[in-house]
């Protein structure tokens, strides 16, 4: 018998019970977010926005030429990171993610980048989106299978940093790949599978949000900030 049963199975039911019951149902993330009137189950209607013509195998070769340029940091606290976004990193340690299951590649920091994203994306498809390109930033990210990024809500440090505009901006989510097996997006309780490369979601500012790739092939989104 392991350690971890013996302790277990020599504690009274009484705490045993106790100790399942909070496991499975609150921990610190949960009652962060009960704290910041936040109601996962909250049922929020997400329509598709519009539908891109990209050329997806441009999305790749960008990632296959720029593959060793990519942002690799560690999903943990920044001081670069607003207080509340900080605090959201905190409980989703805790509570179990961790840099091994929380890895992505990302390109769009670099102004270079950023400049070269945006003219693969083309002016007409940001024109169909309806926002100013002058001020968009835009990410391409690439999740490896295995990998996901934890409910969170967006606080758009990385966007204001860059433009200092008194606006909160609008966040935009482009499904790049084909949808592969294992792959979602999800906005409250609506998930979103299946997609078609170009699918375009706005994710309203506040609204929790996940994504995440437990399949085979990487899954590669765009995500862009403007006004």
């Amino acid at each position: 018998m392991s350690p971890t049963r013996w302790c277990l199975a020599n504690l009274p039911v009484s705490i045993i019970k106790n100790m399942e019951e909070d496991f499975f149902t609150k921990n610190s993330f949960t009652d962060f977010l009960k704290e910041n009137n936040y109601d996962i189950n909250e049922k929020i209607d997400i329509n598709k926005h519009c539908k891109l013509d990209i050329d997806v195998n441009k999305f790749f070769q960008f990632m296959n030429k720029y593959w060793m340029d990519a942002n690799t940091a560690p999903y943990k606290p920044n001081a670069h990171y607003s207080d509340i976004t900080n605090a959201q990193l905190k409980h989703t340690h805790a509570v179990g993610y961790h840099n091994g299951n929380t890895l992505k590649r990302d390109w769009g920091k670099r102004e270079e980048h950023n400049q070269e994203l945006k003219q693969i994306i083309g002016k007409e498809n940001l024109d169909k989106i309806g926002i100013d390109e002058k001020y968009t930033l835009v990410r391409l990210l690439c999740y490896e299978p295995g990998n996901l990024f934890p409910v969170h809500w967006d606080e758009y440090e990385s966007w204001w940093k860059k433009f200092k505009i008194d606006a909160v901006p609008k966040r935009f989510s482009v499904l790049v790949n084909p949808w592969s097996w294992g792959q979602y997006l999800q906005l409250h309780t609506t998930v979103i599978t299946n997609w078609q490369p170009g699918d375009c979601y706005v994710i309203p500012n506040k609204v929790l949000h996940c994504s995440g790739n437990g399949g085979i092939v990487p899954k590669v989104t765009l995500t862009i900030t403007s006004i």
